[in-house]
Parts: structure tokens; sequence; C-alpha cells
């Protein structure tokens, strides 16, 4: 299935969607080449089966980022 057929079987953003197909969120999805840079995403079905990441930073990059703040 495309990105926007996903995004509609889960009830997501599709902009969410690409955005955890950039980061290699979405288990099995392969970018096949159009043209250039140009393509499209192919997301097996077993993908629906996934649990949504957790939104916001990682509790360590919260705490890495007040250490170095200013005085």
């Amino acid at each position: 299935m495309t990105a926007v057929e996903f995004a509609q079987a889960i009830d997501y953003d599709y902009t969410t969607i690409m955005r955890w197909l950039k980061r290699g969120l979405v288990p099995g999805a392969k970018f096949v080449e159009v043209s250039g840079k140009f393509g499209v995403w192919q997301i097996p079905p077993e993908a629906l089966d996934m649990t949504p990441p957790r939104l916001g930073r990682k509790k360590d990059a919260a705490k890495k980022s007040k250490k170095g703040g200013a005085k």
C-alpha cells in the first residue's frame, strides 16, 4: 500500500506517516525510486499491526539539552 493508504488505514495524518517513513519507523516499508530521487513508498500490509511511535523527545535528550543551557 502507499503512504496515503497507510495513513488512512491507521487514522494518522499523511505528514506524520511520511516522517515515520523517513526515520525508518514503519517495518518493512521500502522507497522505490521512479525518477532520480522521486519515488513512492511501498508499505506491506503487516505494518498495519505496528505500535505507533511515542510522541515527543526521548527522556535522555531532554536532560542533555538542560545541561548545556546559558547561565
